[in-house]
């Protein structure tokens, strides 16, 4: 309602009120006082009724400008009023907008918090599996510390057990090295055995055969044949020695091998072996003493082992002592340790202990031995001694692999006539040779020496040497016209020996014929081509070697005359 308006009313409503004042005073009743009031009353409000309008009507024209003001302002504010809605609409639609992004917010929040949760509960379960972990792993670093440790421990123990190892591999291997060493000197052993009993047994077998070949061209002389038949007989019992020998060896498991047994003399059996080497002695001017405290010493014992033995011992002392030495023989009873003993004791000059220069040492070593008897050898400056004590009595040969037999028959041995004839036959004094001609033997065995010299002594002027390098000495001193060499022979063998004469200017023109036990073809080989001109196989025909002898000693007269006439 505007300010016109309410003046409208109002004047009115005095209008009303002047109207009614004078129609009561018009009626001339008496008024109360109170209707007096009142009217004064309604007159003063009509005066400032009217005053109000008066002022109203003022401050109404006031009013009208602020009022344009206000409508101004108004529409201002209406469209302020229709901005602000806009802008409400707008914030309604991005209140709606937010109350969807609110709720997309919240359900996001929901769906993070529910991931929150599952990832919390997953948390937690890492956590009691990182505690778990870590439980774990703290243990397994205790369990990899004591696995360290242990380690430690085994990689100690596996260097330890790797040393043992390698020291048992070293064992072993050094075992097996030696295992083979013995295996191949067993088997060299075993071969040189064989080879050099092969070799002593073609020796005697040619000194039987050249015996008996000048026993059929000396039909005539008696004498010389009943020495050549003894000296034959002699040889063929040793070839059969040797045999036995070899059967023995073939049958090392057999009972046959056991020790035969039996109660022998053993002064006797030691006269009987050394009968054999009455030409030996006599030939080389060996002084040989045979020393026995007793007539008769019975003694139990092997009676073939023992004169394997004995010759064995006395053959190597002969080899080895030079023309006009001594050897001694001694059979007596001795005590050792409280028990008592048979002493059979050989002692020659010889100081050579080259092994090929004694065979068969180890077989008499192993001989005592299997009889529970001591073997020694001793060198001085003097000579060489080898004892064999032999055990008193049978009871340490119970325990043993021995045989007890009946006792075997005597070998024959050689009568006094007959030692006389030999002895005659060896000291005859040599004749004038026939050809003024030398020829030097070279050959380690003294049986096959002591026969060529006897077959080619009426002929030819027989020099000796019992090694290469003593040959090839005597050769530069004596010039010889041919050289007769054996091939297996100590110090010096006779493929070097004859290497070394054709070598030297003063031996190159003696030709050099190779006679040797050595049958394969690549000795034969072998030997020629180290400068021997033949080369001739034992056992050997007398006649034929007589006779290329005196081929070869010609063609080298007619040599020497032809270029002296040139």
């Amino acid at each position: 309602m505007n300010n016109r308006t309410l003046f409208r009313k109002w004047s009115v409503f005095l209008a009303c009120f002047a109207f009614c004042g004078q129609q009561a005073f018009a009626a001339g009743g008496s008024a109360s006082p109170l209707e007096i009031t009142v009217l004064v009353v309604v007159i003063l409000l009509a005066l400032l009724f009217v005053l109000a309008a008066f002022y109203l009507r003022k401050m109404y024209a006031g009013f009208s400008s602020q009022s344009q003001k206000a409508v101004k302002e108004k529409e201002l504010l209406a469209l302020n009023q229709i901005e602000i809605e806009q802008k409400n609409n707008e914030l309604e639609a991005a209140k709606k907008k937010l109350e969807e992004q609110k709720e997309a917010i919240e359900s996001k929040a929901a769906e993070l918090e529910s991931e929150r949760n599952e990832l919390e509960s997953q948390y937690n379960v890492l956590s009691t599996a990182n505690k778990e972990l870590v439980q774990k792993l703290s243990t397994q670093e205790t369990m990899i510390s004591t696995l360290n440790s242990n380690k430690k421990d085994l990689e100690q123990l596996l260097v330890t057990k790797i040393k043992e190892s390698d020291a048992m591999q070293r064992e072993v291997a050094d075992r097996l090295s030696e295992a083979e060493s013995r295996l191949k000197d067993a088997e060299m052993i075993h071969d040189n055995f064989f080879i050099e009993t092969i070799h002593e047994m073609r020796t005697p077998l040619s000194l039987v055969l050249g015996s008996l070949a000048l026993v059929v061209q000396n039909k005539d002389e008696e004498k010389d044949m009943s020495t050549q038949l003894l000296s034959a007989y002699r040889n063929t019992l040793a070839l059969q020695d040797l045999a036995d020998q070899l059967i023995g060896t073939r049958r090392a498991n057999d009972v046959a091998n056991y020790l035969r047994i039996a109660r022998y003399d053993l002064v006797e059996i030691s006269r009987q072996i050394c009968d054999l080497f009455v030409d030996w002695v006599a030939m080389n001017n060996v002084d040989f003493q045979v020393n026995t405290q007793t007539a008769k010493l019975w003694i139990w014992l092997d009676r073939r082992k023992m004169e394997y033995a004995l010759r064995t011992l006395l053959s190597n002392a002969f080899k080895n002592t030079f023309v006009y030495g001594k050897v001694t023989l001694d059979i007596s009873v001795v005590r050792k340790d409280g028990k008592a003993y048979c002493s059979l004791s050989v002692q020659d000059e010889g100081l050579d202990e080259n092994e090929s220069a004694r065979r068969g040492l180890k077989q008499v070593h192993d001989m005592v031995d299997d009889i529970g008897g001591f073997y020694s050898n001793e060198t001085t400056s003097s000579g060489t001694v080898y004892t064999l004590l032999i055990p008193l009595g049978k009871q340490h040969l119970m325990e043993r692999r021995v045989e007890f037999v009946e006792p075997e028959a005597d070998l024959v041995r050689l009568n006094d006539r007959q030692k006389e004839d030999i002895a005659e036959f060896i000291q005859v004094v040599p004749q004038k040779k026939l050809t003024g001609k030398k020829i030097l033997v070279i050959d380690d065995s003294d049986q096959i020496r002591w026969f060529l010299k006897h077959v080619f002594t009426k002929e030819y002027e027989i020099l000796e040497a019992r090694n290469g390098e003593e040959g090839i000495q005597v050769a530069f001193a004596n010039n010889p016209d041919l050289i007769l060499c054996d091939v297996m022979m100590p110090v010096k063998d006779g493929f070097q020996t004859c290497k070394e004469l054709k070598a030297d200017p003063r031996t190159s023109q003696t030709p050099v014929v190779m006679l040797t036990a050595k049958v394969e073809s690549e000795d034969i080989i072998f030997g020629l081509e180290a400068g021997a001109y033949d080369y001739i196989t034992k056992p050997f025909d007398v006649e034929i070697l007589r006779s290329k002898l005196n081929n070869l000693v010609k063609r080298r007269e007619q040599l020497k005359q032809f270029f002296t006439k040139s």
